[in-house]
């Protein structure tokens, strides 16, 4: 009984210290919910939602031990820290955003379009397969997923389709590209229907393959979109945003709940017990094993593709990191938030240092250029982080692996069209003189 009071007082303790963050920041923004105010609520929200989950005696999902003040501490600090430069965003109520050279960036934009719609046809027949399957047979989600795991972890990293490779890595870019666009106006509809065919293909592909977290990360990343650049937008465009998005949620709940009932709907709890366990798992298993997992993996999950890529060795894959540590009391098969992922990878104080000076480097990056305005290269770097923030705080860092080079994709984008306003804004202080 003196356990379980403790668990409770230390859950509760947690939460209240997400809560007053949250409760500060809505404060110093006069109540205005941006981005920031919903990363901070999300992560109130989860521990809350674990609960039920942690809390349960008859409990058949995960190991769980007793609970301890020290890493809820710890992984709050982090939290804040990470979400920083989020929060200076929000306090700098942008309102507009300084236009790149439009040319660079439609063409781009054809570029990424026309590599996504050459992966429709073959994607669309997997669609259309998959989803079918899970709606008919209650065993075909489970299927499928263990397939899909047989073919990423036989992945040799031998590149065979340019145009697929593109449409993954900067499938990112795809959502906030897609709302930037709407901001801009009709003259570019073709931009916005290209990017909404991105977005849809993006958020579909996964489920034919009997997985959720590709399906869920997409939302996210629609959701942080949509909330960063919501102040821009027309209210006629706002009015049709809200219609389409009710239109994605209601086609895509339909299948991910088929496949849910699929994966976890034999089980005692069943498929709600299986999202209140997934949504709300992280923080716990955090508190349990992230800050004495017995080592650390040196980097292999959160920087694998730049390892190898600066010729340092790595475990090729999901499987091949697991394996490689085998006594760790933890690994990337259950979730521990982004932080967690590093902490894994690095070890606490390690972890400490690089969320700071990442932290500063994000807000030094990504000041304003006037009264809430913000160049369109700074939004791509702060949109990152939101990403980043936003999925990471019930699952992992969803940038591991073959997602390093969405990474390396992101600032290289965010250099280029960095170097373009330098050199921009250097031609009109030329002329000004």
């Amino acid at each position: 009984m003196e356990e379980r009071a403790l668990n409770i007082s230390y859950t509760v303790l947690y939460t209240a210290i997400l809560a007053w963050m949250l409760y500060r920041h809505q404060r110093s923004v006069d109540g205005r919910w941006g981005i920031g105010g919903y990363i901070l609520l999300s992560y109130v929200l989860y521990p809350i939602i674990g609960a039920f989950w942690f809390f349960n005696q008859n409990n058949i999902y995960g190991d769980i031990a007793p609970l301890k003040l020290f890493p809820f501490i710890y992984l709050a600090v982090l939290e804040w820290i990470a979400v920083c430069p989020i929060l200076q965003y929000d306090k700098n109520h942008i309102q507009q955003i300084e236009p790149p050279s439009m040319s660079f960036l439609n063409i781009f934009a054809a570029i990424y379009i026309v590599c996504t719609l050459l992966q429709i046809p073959p994607i669309i027949a997997n669609i259309a397969d998959g989803i079918r399957n899970i709606m008919v047979d209650t065993a075909a989600g489970v299927d499928m997923y263990l397939d899909s795991q047989i073919v990423d972890s036989s992945y040799d990293g031998s590149v065979n389709n340019l145009t697929a490779i593109i449409f993954n890595i900067f499938s990112p870019l795809a959502f906030i590209l897609f709302f930037y666009y709407m901001t801009l106006g009709r003259k570019y509809l073709w931009a916005i229907i290209g990017f909404g065919l991105c977005v849809l293909i993006k958020s579909f592909h996964s489920l034919s393959n009997g997985q959720r977290t590709e399906v869920t990360m997409s939302v996210v990343n629609i959701f942080v979109a949509y909330v960063a650049l919501k102040p821009i937008l027309s209210d006629r465009i706002k009015r049709y945003v809200r219609i389409v998005l009710a239109v994605l949620a209601i086609s895509i709940t339909i299948p991910f709940i088929a496949l849910t009932v699929s994966r976890f709907g034999e089980k005692e709890g069943g498929a709600t017990g299986g999202l209140v366990y997934y949504a709300g798992e992280a923080p716990y298993y955090f508190n349990n094993y992230a800050l004495d997992a017995n080592g650390t993996r040196h980097g292999d999950r959160t920087c694998n593709i730049f390892k190898q890529m600066i010729g340092m060795s790595a475990p090729k894959g999901i499987f091949g990191v697991r394996d490689a540590y085998p006594e760790m009391r933890m690994d990337d098969s259950i979730f521990s938030t982004f932080i967690g992922d590093f902490v894994l990878d690095f070890g606490a104080t390690t972890t400490a240092i690089i969320f700071i000076l990442f932290s500063i480097l994000f807000i030094r990056l990504t000041p304003t250029n006037g009264p809430n305005q913000i160049p369109f290269h700074r939004l791509i770097l702060i949109y990152f982080a939101m990403s980043v923030c936003m999925q990471g705080g019930f699952y992992l860092f969803n940038y591991s692996f073959d997602g390093n080079l969405q990474i390396l994709a992101i600032f290289v984008f965010y250099v280029f069209f960095g170097l373009d306003y330098l050199m921009r804004h250097r031609k009109e202080r030329r002329l000004a003189q």
